[in-house]
């Protein structure tokens, strides 16, 4: 249950600060690392100094590395490239992001029947090349009057679920036609992908994300989504199938986004370590009272891991002398 006063929530550990002890307690608390990308190991002008020698200092320490994005206008090619610059080498099974949640789910239910997409391309040809029927748009202009566009918005389509991530091109039209297919049927689905309601393009610059369309479809047609992207609670139960994750709490979620990232990391169990680098600052941390978005440590970098792990491997090696 959340809290409402900041004195009954537990303070986050800045992760350099703790003792020794401390330090090697953390090391020893995970077996697995998921971790968010963007602003987390890369920024929009590239790797983030540091990060790639903390993932080497975390794998020869038998971490498992996974990459949990809400970014699917990146295709898995990309990622490989990007976690490539950092030096290291991934299996499409470590790379995770909304698209691939999504089709996860879809083959769980054993999905059948006409999608209505609103998304970028990649995600797109993802869902098409999975096998299933999928119609999106329109893109293009339409008269700039209701009664002309009914026979877009209102075809009349079998759809069977309404699929919503970031859409740079997304328009009015989109969403009233995704709203008559919900309304038109109450047995399609609403399929959230990312539910970021802002994306950080710098510290001092947030604009708004494809969040923003699913809480208007939500109010329009009174139906809640099932969120395969982050905070989604089903995102976690996937992900603890698909990696065998028998404890939550041997999992470390790192993320640099509190609404997005740490209540994710809360939502599945996982413990949960925000970095600075990206969506959220020192003075957020310091600013936060309900207990669902409290990370338990906070550090300024991913790399910090690189020096961490250094110090524990140094007082070990002093300590066996």
């Amino acid at each position: 249950m959340s809290t409402s006063s900041s004195s009954s929530c537990s303070p986050s550990k800045r992760l350099l600060d703790l003792s020794l002890e401390d330090k090697k307690r953390f090391l020893d608390s995970f077996d697995y690392v998921l971790t968010d990308c963007d602003g987390v190991v890369w920024n929009l002008y590239g790797p983030i100094e540091g990060v790639g020698s903390a993932i080497s200092a975390l794998k020869s320490q038998d971490k498992r590395l996974v990459y949990v994005s809400n970014n699917s206008v990146r295709t898995l090619p990309n990622y490989r490239d990007q976690i490539r610059k950092l030096g290291h080498e991934v299996d499409d099974a470590d790379v995770v992001h909304p698209v691939v949640s999504v089709i996860k789910y879809l083959k769980s239910i054993d999905f059948k029947g006409l999608i209505y997409a609103i998304c970028a391309q990649p995600f797109l040809d993802a869902l098409r090349d999975a096998g299933y029927e999928v119609i999106h748009g329109p893109s293009e202009p339409q008269p700039e009057a209701l009664r002309l566009i009914i026979p877009v918005i209102h075809d009349k389509k079998p759809v069977k679920a309404v699929v919503v991530d970031y859409d740079f091109n997304c328009n009015h039209t989109k969403m009233l036609r995704a709203e008559l297919y919900l309304k038109g049927d109450p047995e399609c689905l609403l399929i959230a992908g990312a539910t970021d309601r802002s994306i950080s393009i710098t510290q001092q610059c947030e604009v708004l994300g494809s969040g923003r369309y699913v809480d208007m479809l939500e109010q329009a047609t009174g139906r809640k989504a099932i969120v395969l992207g982050k905070p989604g609670h089903q995102l976690g139960v996937l992900l603890k199938a698909q990696y065998g994750i028998q404890d939550s709490r041997r999992v470390l979620f790192v993320g640099d986004m509190i609404a997005q990232d740490v209540a994710f990391g809360k939502v599945a169990g996982f413990q949960t370590l925000l970095v600075l680098t990206g969506g959220a600052k020192n003075v957020d941390v310091e600013k936060l009272s309900d207990q669902d978005f409290v990370p338990d440590y906070y550090t300024e970098s991913f790399a910090d891991f690189g020096k961490l792990i250094e110090e524990v491997r140094d007082a070990k090696a002093k300590a066996s002398l």
